[in-house]
């Protein structure tokens, strides 16, 4: 009797622990999207993070549009866990550099 016990709790047990790794699986990203959106991200950092000053109107609002496009592009990067959210973000990044290359340009 004192074995059925046994064996039931060591069933329940090992169905706890498969429960989470079971219901938890969602499809992550994986890193090389991760890797190149924080890269392009902190490379659009590097032009607008603190803006220059400038008497151009016309450069002042590029670099504006641009400093928008790495703050929304943070954004999703704080919250992105899949390949697609990712690439979202890199793609956000490089309007911002885009727009960075206009005003530089």
């Amino acid at each position: 009797m004192t074995w059925v016990l046994i064996v039931g709790a060591v069933v329940v047990l090992a169905a706890g622990a498969l429960v989470p790794v079971l219901v938890g699986r969602q499809k992550h990203s994986s890193n090389d999207e991760a890797i190149a959106a924080r890269s392009r991200h902190n490379q659009l950092g590097v032009h607008v993070e603190v803006l220059p000053p400038t008497v151009d109107e016309r450069v002042a609002a590029l670099l504006r549009q641009a400093r928008e496009r790495w703050v929304t592009a943070g954004g999703v990067l704080a919250r992105a866990r899949t390949e697609e959210e990712f690439e979202l973000a890199e793609r956000i990044c490089l309007e911002g550099l885009e727009l960075v290359a206009r005003a530089r340009g």
